[in-house]
């Protein structure tokens, strides 16, 4: 999802009280908030878990450009695109694979079907656990996405930009 906002700060005055608000925490002893990086350029924030490894997790991946006094941050929140394109090549590739085992089972013989079915089976089971991975890494993204976004507007005072404003 592609974001576009406003911040009556200057980009380096947003760098600034971004840094002061994760200034001292470490990602190991920080309890669930929104924390990040960046410079008065670019951004990336995420909502830390702790004891939490995911990496289909919500990002912010920002530009903070300056805009009339103040700050124009554009950029896309959601998982990254690398999670999305690695799920998609899994299951394009084992779909494959239990396609050429469903044909190798339906061509079987009446006596050889039964040795041809892990064949089909196994990527099923495949599939079947790369969609519950989707599914459990997925399952707090829009609770991510307006954390994230909620932290901006208390951080940065951020609102949507509408291009005709005046």
């Amino acid at each position: 999802m592609k974001i576009d906002l406003i911040s009556p700060h200057s980009p380096i005055n947003a760098a600034n009280r971004m840094k002061m608000a994760f200034d001292g925490v470490s990602a190991l002893a920080v309890p669930r908030q929104v924390i990040g990086n960046g410079t008065e350029h670019e951004m990336i924030l995420w909502v830390h878990r702790p004891g939490v490894r995911n990496d289909f997790k919500t990002m912010l991946r920002a530009r903070m450009d300056p805009h009339e006094g103040g700050t124009r941050i554009r950029g896309r929140i959601g998982a990254p695109v690398s999670a999305g394109l690695f799920m998609g090549c899994w299951f394009t590739f084992v779909s494959l694979f239990m396609m050429f085992g469903l044909v190798m089972t339906l061509s079987a013989s009446a006596g050889e079907w039964t040795l041809r079915v892990p064949f089909v089976g196994v990527p099923m089971l495949m599939l079947a656990m790369g969609g519950f991975i989707v599914w459990i890494g997925r399952r707090n993204g829009r609770a991510d996405r307006d954390e994230i976004l909620a932290f901006l507007a208390a951080t940065l005072a951020t609102r949507p930009y509408r291009r005709n404003e005046l």
